[in-house]
């Protein structure tokens, strides 16, 4: 009886997580929200390994981007070993300011809000703050352009509080 009981509540726990899932990909917002639950557990680093983890928050456009930064990272690194490359620093999915109170490291806040959804493309806006145990000032604002396909909502490109964006920086020509 009692195994009855628990495939029946692993069950029931399997749909919730599966429908939380596809709201998650049917609404910008939560997919956004998503993604930096998730870009949060890794490292940040620019690596195939990392970006074949991500790719499923992306179109194919910015993954293309991404693996072709990739190609002129190697390339730069191999003429230039002792230079840092373009995203030595990591993805630019953030800005990179922490606080540190009492020697421990309090990482950054984030609020996604929904701007506008049009037809097959949204822009939602993320707001970054630093935490309440260092005054919780407002860091930087960026806008995140999705794409729907199909019924997902995809991550198109960033937009930086200077109006920059990610996609542009991707296609530069000079490395």
């Amino acid at each position: 009886m009692k195994t009855n009981k628990h495939i029946f509540i692993l069950s029931i726990t399997a749909i919730i997580l599966m429908n939380i899932s596809i709201i998650a990909q049917t609404n910008p917002k939560l997919t956004v929200e998503k993604f930096y639950q998730f870009h949060n557990s890794r490292n940040g680093v620019l690596s195939l390994h990392e970006l074949k983890l991500h790719k499923r928050f992306f179109t194919n456009e910015l993954y293309k981007l991404f693996l072709n930064e990739l190609k002129r990272e190697d390339e730069f690194i191999r003429k230039n070993h002792t230079d840092k490359p373009h995203f030595g620093d990591g993805l630019p999915f953030k800005p990179f300011e922490e606080c540190v109170v009492d020697e421990k490291i309090h990482r950054n806040t984030y609020e996604v809000k929904e701007i506008s959804v049009e037809s097959n493309v949204a822009i939602a806006e993320v707001i970054f703050s630093q935490p309440k145990q260092c005054d919780g000032e407002l860091i930087d604002t960026y806008k995140i352009e999705l794409t729907k396909s199909k019924n997902n909502w995809l991550i198109n490109d960033w937009i930086f509080s200077d109006e920059t964006k990610l996609s542009d920086d991707l296609k530069r020509k000079d490395y």
